[in-house]
């Protein structure tokens, strides 16, 4: 079990849901409560982690005598999930080499790895608002991964934007629900899920940043005012096409 929970955290599922996922192939097709009890997980915590699964594709449920039951999504769907974000890296593969070729002004860029990821991002994104003032433009967030990624820094982010009146528009998929941060300071719009995706890129000052979901977690920021430029124009054709939130 715990080799088998390595192997799925590996590829991205958090220790809660390897938890389920694997219960849930063992026990067959079961009631919250009976996952509950397998698990040796609090109902909440599995509801929550149902709901995350359910959003990932690797379960499903049924209504029986007007109870609900959850199924577990066969194990080859976890190698499709790979091979979606394969594709996904490929999709964003042009992005990265345009980089060679951006630029005449003598751009920056700064590669980075592993947990701090999302860590160094926010902070360089709060350091140019705070002095700039401006605004930040972000394409293609998942909240929930954000938080579970690295959930002090991110209640930081939120606390700071608020406390120092800075703003956000942010472009999240559709049918999204989870969105932490303050009215005060964020904006939400809604992307079709075909049009959206998980690479989430921020533009803000003279800045474009770039995070990976890959394992580990992968970044880069770039410091082009024409790129950030080009970033802006593409961000504000999208925000225009986007769904407001109901």
């Amino acid at each position: 079990m715990p080799e088998l929970q390595r192997i799925l955290k590996q590829i991205g599922l958090t220790d809660n849901e390897s938890k389920v996922y694997i219960t849930l192939l063992k026990a067959g097709n079961s009631s919250v409560s009976k996952l509950a009890k397998e698990s040796g997980l609090y109902r909440p915590y599995v509801y929550d982690t149902l709901k995350r699964l359910l959003e990932k594709g690797l379960v499903s449920f049924f209504s029986r005598d007007n109870k609900k039951f959850f199924k577990a999504a066969q194990p080859s769907q976890l190698l499709e999930r790979e091979k979606e974000k394969i594709q996904e890296l490929e999709k964003a593969i042009p992005t990265f080499e345009a980089f060679l070729t951006v630029p005449k002004e003598n751009a920056n860029v700064e590669l980075y790895s592993g947990k701090k990821v999302v860590r160094v991002v926010q902070k360089d994104v709060l350091k140019a608002l705070l002095e700039k003032r401006g605004e930040s433009l972000v394409i293609g967030v998942d909240e929930q991964r954000f938080m579970e990624a690295d959930p002090i820094i991110m209640q930081q982010f939120f606390n700071q934007m608020k406390q120092n009146r800075l703003k956000e528009r942010v472009l999240v998929r559709e049918g999204d629900n989870y969105h932490p941060s303050y009215r005060e300071t964020t904006i939400y719009r809604f992307l079709p899920k075909e049009h959206f995706s998980p690479n989430s890129i921020f533009v803000y000052g003279n800045n474009v940043s770039i995070i990976l979901f890959t394992e580990p977690l992968s970044g880069i920021i770039i410091r082009s005012k024409e790129l950030a430029m080009s970033y802006r124009k593409q961000f504000e054709l999208l925000w225009n096409v986007a769904k407001k939130k109901p």
